[in-house]
């Protein structure tokens, strides 16, 4: 949990409860028509083109991307995939490929090859869904903005320390992945349309994320939405309209939202209860208790628990 007394970086939380793990890459080849489909698995999806183009369709209108594009998907659906413009109407789970290694090979017929490398992160936590609801589902970052460029090294870095097998290289892939979503995270709009409301929305408007950024940095105190207002300099309903709008939840809701994901991730921890209570703003573990049963739907204790936590992983994913 964040130290209470200095001023919370939200992007250095949010990174944090992800626990990201099995950073895994490889290099995909299509020639001709191909796809490379998304399974729905609730990963964290990154790539960049190194060579060729091809088009992102299923997450929003088609996104056509040229060489030295990076991409980043927050968990994208069955239906999303990338490859050729016309693969969509043949069906492109028909599409041969062929595996060899960390090559990927993907299509039918010749020409010179698009090529991508991309790989993805689990993340580790039972806040998945909550992290992954306040992160744009789509950021495209195009090769002619500079903003790119330094997600781009660290694709590359990732590459080489996967193929170097060297001592701790998997400590050092889940450190530069944490680095890679940073970069990505803060690096703007995705280069078409607007973020959807989300955390990342709420901190790109300097009212909104002041009002974000007293709340993180003292997610203990009670805050009150007229507290929250003044921070931002707004008038009451001015401010919880404009929360709703960007955020895409009310103030005290996503206090309470935030407050719930650190104590999930304090309980997974060995925290007890009391501890707990006191760390996110509660009086009493009891007041604790009924919070977080109310929003998760369980006790915490039974959610401390590994093995039962396993058998309500339904449960907390709808939470």
């Amino acid at each position: 949990m964040p130290p209470q007394d200095r001023a919370a970086d939200p992007y250095e939380e949010l990174i944090a409860l992800m626990h990201l793990r099995t950073v895994m890459w490889k290099r995909v080849e299509g020639r001709g028509r191909w796809a490379l489909r998304f399974r729905g698995t609730g990963h964290v999806k990154f790539g960049v083109v190194a060579a060729g183009t091809c088009v992102l369709t299923g997450v929003g209108p088609p996104r056509e991307l040229a060489p030295g594009d990076f991409l980043l998907l927050a968990a994208p659906p069955e239906d999303a995939f990338v490859g050729t413009a016309d693969v969509e109407a043949a069906g492109r789970d028909e599409v041969p490929s062929h595996a060899s290694g960390t090559v990927l090979t993907l299509g039918t017929g010749g020409g010179e090859p698009a090529q991508l490398l991309c790989g993805h992160v689990e993340l580790a936590t039972a806040n998945a869904n909550l992290l992954l609801d306040l992160m744009p589902d789509v950021i495209h970052l195009r090769a002619a903005d500079r903003a790119a460029e330094r997600p781009t090294r660290l694709i590359h870095l990732l590459k080489d320390e996967a193929l170097a097998e060297r001592p701790g290289s998997g400590l050092v892939q889940e450190r530069l992945a944490e680095v890679l979503l940073v970069e990505a995270l803060r690096s703007g709009q995705p280069a078409a349309g607007p973020i959807a409301p989300g955390l990342l929305r709420g901190l790109a408007d300097p009212q909104t994320a002041a009002a974000l950024t007293a709340l993180h940095a003292d997610v203990r105190h009670p805050w009150t939405v007229t507290e929250l207002a003044a921070r931002a300099h707004l008038s009451r309903s001015t401010f919880c309209r404009r929360f709703l709008d960007l955020v895409g939840t009310p103030p005290i809701d996503y206090l309470v939202a935030w407050r719930m994901a650190l104590a999930k991730d304090a309980l997974v921890r060995g925290a007890t209860a009391a501890q707990v209570a006191a760390a996110v703003g509660y009086g009493s573990a009891s007041a604790f208790s009924s919070a977080f049963h109310r929003h998760v739907g369980i006790r915490p204790g039974r959610f401390a628990r590994t093995d039962e936590r396993r058998d309500l992983a339904a449960a907390v994913r709808s939470a």
